[in-house]
């Protein structure tokens, strides 16, 4: 971005200009290349600032990038957990059921 620019704040103001007979006036010339000074400095300082923001963004983008992995790990691993669990807690729960038909036909015959 800043190596299209061709023109700095001391280029613009040290600029010497020769007059002609029928040239510009000097005074004009100065108070037009002042306003371009001031919007030079005004771009530098915004470059400058923007610059800043943009190195921000990117560490704190970093930083939630880091705290994705880490949670997608997290979360990987609470699956794999899940998942070895998951046919131990079916077993359980069926012996449970198994146990309590059990238990009713025992009671059941023993009515009778």
């Amino acid at each position: 971005m800043e190596k299209n620019i061709v023109l700095d704040i001391d280029t613009i103001l040290n600029k010497e200009f020769n007059i002609d007979f029928k040239g510009y006036s000097p005074i004009e010339v100065d108070t037009f290349l002042d306003m371009v000074v001031k919007d030079y400095d005004g771009f530098q300082q915004l470059i400058l600032e923007l610059k800043n923001q943009i190195a921000f963004l990117q560490n704190a983008n970093d930083g939630l990038k880091e705290r994705v992995v880490d949670l997608e790990m997290k979360l990987a691993q609470s699956e794999e957990n899940n998942a070895n669990q998951s046919p131990v807690v079916s077993n359980l729960s069926q012996v449970d059921i198994l146990r309590r038909i059990a238990r009713l036909e025992q009671e059941v015959f023993n009515r009778k």
